[in-house]
C-alpha cells in the first residue's frame, strides 16, 4: 500500500490524503513520512535547504584596510568597471577598462594605499597567479567568498545594482553614461550614508568634499561627532534581525562527516533536478561554508550550507528507498 500510495510522487499530505480514502493502520503517518523522506526521486527535486543567519561584518578599525573589488560588465560599449569599496567608509573607486587586468588596481592603490585584505569572488580574472602574484608581493590577504553565493560579498553587489540603476538610465535616456558615473560617484561621495550617517570622503580623508548643493561649510564649520560606529552597529544589527526573519534562517545541521547531496548551481534545461545524486562528504565547515568531498574521485567543492541537503537514512544508489521501507516494516509487524 505504501508503495502504490507513492505512485505518482505525492508529498507526505498528498499521500496520506490518498491513502486514508481506502485504508489505515496503525503507525500510518509515521510510515508515509518515512517512504516520503527516503525516497530518491522526490530528495533530488526538493527545494534547498534555508540560508544560515546573516554574520555581520564588524566595523574595520579604519579606512582602506578591508576593500572588496568586483567586476562588472561587459557593457553595450564593450567596457568593464572595476569596483572597489572600502568597508569602513563605503568609499568607492570605479574604473572603466576595455581589458580585464589586475596592473589598474596599482593606479589606486598609490594614491590611496594598500589595503590589509580584499574581498572578491571566484571571478576567472581573481583565481590567476598573475594576480595572486600580485597581492602576494603587496603584503595583501584575499578572501575569497563562496562559489556560487554572492551574498557573501553583500556589499559590493548591492552597490553593482545601484551602479546598474544609473547606467540604464543613461541608456534609457541616451546620454553619455561616462559622465553620468562621474555625477553618480559625486553624488555618492558628498551624501552621508545609511548606516555611519558620514560622507565616505569624510570617513575616508576626514573632510567632506563640496558638491554643487551649498552647504554650511560654505559659511562655517559644524561641530564634529563621533557617532557613527554607533549607528552603523545598530543599523546592522536591526537589517539582520529583519533579514534572517524574511528568509525563515536558521542554523545548519549539517557537520563534518556527515552525507549531503550537492545542488546543481548551473542548470542544464528545465527539468535537470535540483540535486546531484552523487553522494558526497563533508570534509570541513567553517561557519555557512562547506567544503564537500567526492568519494568516488576525490575531487572537493566549496559551497554554502543552504546548496546542501544531508542525507537521512539510506543513500542514493543502494537500493529503492521503497524497498527498504517496507522491509523495516515488515520486520516491525513481525516484532
Amino acid at each position: 500500500m505504501l508503495n502504490l500510495g507513492h505512485e505518482g510522487h505525492p508529498g507526505r499530505t498528498k499521500m496520506q490524503q490518498r491513502l486514508r480514502f481506502s485504508c489505515w493502520w496503525p503507525g500510518m503517518d509515521e510510515s508515509i513520512a518515512r517512504i516520503v523522506n527516503n525516497c530518491e526521486g522526490c530528495r533530488l527535486v526538493s527545494q534547498p535547504e534555508r540560508p544560515e543567519p546573516m554574520e555581520r561584518r564588524k566595523l574595520p578599525d579604519a579606512p582602506w584596510v578591508d576593500v572588496a573589488i568586483d567586476f562588472l560588465g561587459p557593457l553595450p560599449s564593450g567596457d568593464y568597471l572595476l569596483v572597489i569599496i572600502d568597508y569602513f567608509s563605503q568609499y568607492k573607486e570605479v574604473e572603466i577598462m576595455q581589458k580585464i587586468t589586475a596592473n589598474r588596481l596599482d593606479k589606486i592603490f598609490i594614491r590611496l594605499g594598500y589595503p590589509r585584505t580584499i574581498t572578491l569572488d571566484n571571478g576567472r580574472q581573481f583565481v590567476s597567479t598573475e594576480f595572486e602574484s600580485f597581492c602576494k608581493t603587496r603584503a595583501i590577504i584575499l578572501n575569497k567568498t563562496t562559489p556560487y553565493w554572492p551574498q557573501e560579498n553583500g556589499l559590493v553587489e548591492r552597490q553593482n545594482r545601484s551602479l546598474v540603476k544609473r547606467l540604464k538610465i543613461s541608456q534609457a535616456m541616451k546620454r553619455d553614461w561616462k559622465n553620468d558615473l562621474l555625477s553618480y560617484l559625486l553624488m555618492c561621495y558628498s551624501t552621508p550614508h545609511s548606516t555611519t550617517g558620514k560622507t565616505p570622503t569624510e570617513l575616508l580623508y576626514g573632510r567632506n568634499i563640496r558638491s554643487k548643493i551649498p552647504s554650511l561649510r560654505d559659511i562655517g564649520t559644524a561641530v564634529p561627532c563621533s557617532d557613527y560606529r554607533d549607528r552603523d552597529q545598530l543599523a546592522k544589527e536591526k537589517g539582520k534581525l529583519y533579514e534572517d526573519s524574511r528568509r525563515n534562517a536558521k542554523p545548519s545541521v549539517i557537520e563534518v562527516g556527515n552525507k549531503v547531496l550537492m545542488k546543481h548551481v548551473l542548470q542544464r534545461n528545465k527539468l535537470t533536478p535540483n540535486f546531484d545524486p552523487t553522494v558526497m562528504t563533508v570534509a570541513a565547515k567553517d561557519g555557512p561554508c562547506v567544503t564537500v568531498r567526492n568519494d568516488e574521485t576525490g575531487q572537493t567543492y566549496k559551497r554554502n550550507s543552504s546548496h546542501l541537503k544531508k542525507i537521512n537514512g539510506n543513500s542514493p544508489g543502494k537500493g529503492s528507498p521503497m524497498q527498504h521501507c517496507q522491509k523495516d516494516d515488515e520486520e516491525a509487524f513481525k516484532v
